[in-house]
């Protein structure tokens, strides 16, 4: 293992998917559209990384865009009925854990493994699209309204 020291182990989410949810987060909490300056600002995303993400976030039908004075994005849903899942599998795809574990089309695998791991690794699917599912953008906003808890990222001191 100590080969392995100072190595970040890789991250399941990545940044883009990130930052795309944070954009839908902004959009769910905003009451106006909001253009890429805006979201870079509410969200601390860069504006060219929204650039790319914004557009799949139209083609996927999550946003839509406004022209015009005023113009940005704007949720096309209710921030109730967008789910985290959905904007995860966007940018992520199949939410399995490893190839042979996703429900279409798994990859092969030895019979031992078909037995054993393959059941384990379709639990933590099955369990990761449970929480993601049901897990709103109004949830979220709810979330981030709130100036009852904390911020994870805020300092606190230790007696």
């Amino acid at each position: 293992m100590s080969n392995l020291k100072g190595l970040r182990a890789p991250m399941w989410v990545t940044r883009r998917t990130d930052y795309a949810t944070r954009a839908v987060l902004a959009l769910a909490i905003a009451d106006d559209a909001l253009n890429l300056d805006d979201l870079a600002g509410a969200t601390e995303a860069p504006r060219s990384v929204l650039e790319q993400v914004m557009p799949a976030l139209r083609a996927a039908g999550i946003v839509r865009s406004v022209r015009g004075p005023g113009g940005g994005y704007r949720l096309n849903h209710s921030p109730e009925e967008l789910t985290l899942e959905r904007v995860v599998r966007v940018f992520e795809g199949q939410l399995a854990p490893i190839g042979y574990a996703t429900r279409h089309e798994p990859d092969p695998c030895p019979v031992i493994v078909a037995r054993s791991l393959r059941p384990a690794w379709e639990q933590v699917r099955d369990a990761t699209i449970t929480i993601l599912g049901g897990i709103s953008f109004a949830d979220l906003a709810q979330a981030a309204r709130s100036e009852s808890e904390p911020s994870r990222t805020s300092k606190s001191r230790r007696p």
